[in-house]
């Protein structure tokens, strides 16, 4: 890397009642060992002793914004990176996860190397829930296009962490980041970015996102489950304008579709299973094409008998 080459990061910490876990969010973050860094706390009007914690962290590459009223989880994503972030490049981490590897944000810097095409740098971070651990995964390769990575989901390595992507700020706000309130609206910026230019990927597992009741990644409203199941006809739509073929953009978005709607069949019967039935025929009503791939690819369809069935209220991860 050239010793000239040192671009600003910005941190951003959105938090909303993490009292419980943001001073070690934000002392993971000052401990990146990266010269020109920022870090924000963006405070979306917290009811607990959040405010007084961040208060008391006394270093002069943090700073602190604190919302007047609640905007929610993604339009203080949207506050942060479009009024307060100044970094070239940002990384998103959540009030109540932390970074492991202090040396992250450098290495990522140096996978850059300047070249501008590089619009992301993708890690890897480990899923901790009550039941167990979860690493994530990143190809064995050390670059990707956004039309390699969309062709290819959704399997398991082509999926991005939020917390553990470096992006462009310049493009992402080009691209018109966090545009939607839906759970996975990170998916749907990081991946209609990636479409810009190109994903380079460090196999390096660098933090710990914290999977837990308040997280709405768990949610049981079926509403909100159907709309996020949404953001990937935008995603491949926009993926069709970059130069996919639109049948290929259909059925790949139908079989993210299928693949995250037995996911939440799984999350539902643990936790409400009463509405399992009801977001299925949603599902299959709304997203006609989900059903050929339910009958293609029965992996998906067993989730759901399964579902049903009660199986993953025994199992558990």
């Amino acid at each position: 890397m050239p010793e000239s080459y040192e671009p600003k990061v910005t941190v951003m910490i959105p938090t909303y009642n993490q009292a419980a876990f943001i001073r070690e969010a934000i002392d993971s973050a000052l401990a990146q060992t990266y010269a020109n860094l920022e870090v924000i706390v963006g405070d979306d009007a917290s009811t607990d002793a959040t405010p007084e914690i961040v208060a008391k962290v006394n270093d002069p590459r943090l700073k602190s914004v604190r919302n007047t009223s609640n905007l929610g989880r993604a339009a203080n994503y949207r506050n942060l990176l479009y009024k307060h972030a100044t970094g070239d490049y940002v990384v998103n981490l959540d009030g109540d996860d932390y970074y492991t590897a202090a040396d992250f944000i450098a290495e990522a810097v140096n996978c850059i190397n300047g070249k501008m095409e590089v619009v992301m740098v993708v890690a890897r971070a480990t899923t901790k829930t009550p039941n167990g651990e979860q690493v994530s995964e990143v190809p064995n390769l050390p670059e990707c296009t956004g039309l390699q990575i969309l062709s290819r989901l959704p399997c398991r390595e082509y999926m991005v962490m939020h917390m553990a992507v470096l992006y462009s700020r310049k493009n992402a706000l080009e691209a018109g980041f966090y545009r939607t309130d839906a759970i996975s609206s990170d998916w749907e910026s990081l991946y209609r970015l990636s479409l810009r230019g190109v994903a380079r990927y460090l196999n390096k597992n660098i933090g710990v996102w914290r999977q837990h009741e308040a997280n709405e990644t768990g949610t049981c409203d079926s509403l909100k489950l159907l709309a996020n199941l949404r953001i990937w006809e935008s995603v491949y739509r926009e993926a069709n304008i970059f130069g996919m073929s639109k049948w290929r953009a259909k059925l790949t978005c139908a079989f993210c579709v299928a693949y995250y709607a037995s996911a939440s069949c799984i999350t539902l019967s643990r936790r409400d299973k009463g509405r399992l039935v009801g977001f299925m025929l949603s599902v299959v009503k709304e997203f006609k094409l989900s059903i050929i791939i339910f009958v293609i690819y029965p992996k998906y369809g067993v989730r759901v008998v399964l579902s049903v069935l009660g199986y993953y209220q025994r199992a558990r991860f």
